[in-house]
């Protein structure tokens, strides 16, 4: 089965192929102000922790390594509006096979509807919505099923709706949405529905470069309720958060946002169902990700991320997560693509056993463009979480060969959410 795969795969790629180049070498189909954009990604990985195990777990006694073979098949459909902006929808899966545990083999699908609109009259209109249906060991937002194969499925929405006076100073208003669930009676805790709603403002102080003001106020709600978890003793959460920093236009060496900011957490209940109570907190914030173009062939960036992850619907513990990453891409003769990026994270749970999760990874890769529209390369990964509570701690080596059709876009449109 494993080889009939990949042999079909290797077709589907060639076939592909041979339709992008036909299409005057443009990687894509055009139809009118529709561009087709097809792409295809295989994977070959030897991971020597694929549980994240360090062998004194009762469920996993020993770290296992295993090679992997991933297919990722993707489709984009890119639609301009006439100089006021695009309408995007694509889908990426991602099959997974291993070559000994075989039980492990899994699939993820992802859909994704983005909507950038900006009117002449300065009305603004933005929408980002990611569906997955996933089975993966990749983990919830907060951890949840890290190294094991976990059914879920994710709805993630980010929508925005605003307005331009002149061209100095926007107005902004904000809707998010998240909705998961578990497809296991087991992982009923992790079930849940968040909701955002926000307001801010915008002005121009550089020639290209905004600073803005936020203000979000949100909950999180479980959505199952079983084995003596009820509406009255479950983890169910508001907050409120103001935000600061700065934005750029989309032609500016500099990319994403500094965004920093305070948030207030405050429980439904005072206990959860073994009588420990919830306790309400407040910290700063971060979700900064942002980009420089020193030069046509080289990018730096720089991320910092802080927030507050609550356990599950039957706990009252949660945690702070605070993660720095830097990184860099390099071009060199227009062919060759060197990337490298360093990774900090630190967990800090509020549980008694004062667990503290300190990870750091690192991650290397080459890729050589062979034509315009087909790519191999080769990376590296070092993942390494230095837990103060020995079960919790391990190593993951990943090693990966990889063969990109339609590299330009692959993992770039498609792709963002990973």
């Amino acid at each position: 089965m494993k080889k009939l795969l990949i042999l079909a795969s290797v077709a589907l790629l060639v076939f592909i192929c041979s339709v992008a180049k036909a299409s005057a070498q443009q990687r894509e189909i055009r139809l009118g102000h529709l561009h087709v954009i097809p792409s295809l990604s295989l994977e070959e990985l030897y991971d020597d922790n694929i549980y994240l195990g360090n062998g004194s777990s009762q469920i996993i006694e020993q770290e296992e390594a295993d090679w992997i073979t991933h297919t990722k098949p993707g489709l984009l459909f890119d639609y301009t509006l006439d100089g006021r902006g695009k309408i995007k929808f694509g889908y990426e899966g991602d099959f997974a096979r291993y070559a000994k545990n075989s039980f492990n083999d899994w699939r993820t699908n992802r859909s994704m509807l983005q909507v950038d609109y900006n009117a002449p009259g300065g009305l603004i209109v933005k929408l980002n919505n990611v569906f997955t249906d996933a089975e993966d060991p990749y983990g919830a937002p907060n951890q949840f099923g890290l190294g094991r194969k976990t059914k879920r499925w994710t709805d993630d929405c980010a929508s925005t709706v605003g307005f331009m006076f002149s061209d100095r100073f926007k107005v902004l208003t904000f809707y998010n949405f998240f909705k998961q669930r578990y497809d296991s009676k087991l992982d009923f805790t992790q079930n849940s529905t968040t909701m955002e709603a926000g307001v801010g403002c915008e002005t121009k102080v550089a020639e290209k470069t905004w600073l803005f003001l936020r203000y979000y106020a949100g909950q999180q709600s479980y959505d199952t309720h079983r084995a003596g978890i009820t509406s009255s003793n479950d983890a169910s959460y508001g907050w409120k958060k103001v935000k600061t920093g700065l934005a750029w236009d989309s032609e500016a060496r500099f990319q994403g946002e500094l965004n920093v900011g305070y948030q207030w957490y405050s429980f439904d209940n005072s206990h959860d169902k073994n009588n420990q109570p919830y306790n309400n907190t407040s910290s700063w914030v971060a979700d900064t990700s942002v980009s420089y173009l020193q030069t046509a062939t080289r990018t730096f960036t720089v991320s910092l991320l802080r927030n507050f992850q609550q356990l599950g619907a039957g706990q009252s513990g949660g945690y702070t997560n605070t993660a720095l990453g830097i990184g860099m891409q390099q071009t060199i003769m227009s062919r060759y693509l060197l990337g490298a990026r360093y990774g900090y994270s630190r967990d800090k749970y509020s549980s008694t056993d004062n667990r503290k999760d300190p990870i750091h990874r690192v991650d290397l890769s080459f890729r050589y463009l062979l034509s315009d529209w087909l790519a191999a390369g080769f990376g590296y990964s070092f993942n390494k979480n230095n837990s103060n509570i020995s079960g919790d701690r391990y190593t993951d080596n990943q090693f990966s060969i990889t063969l990109d059709m339609n590299p330009g876009f692959l993992h770039n449109d498609i792709g963002y959410w990973q």
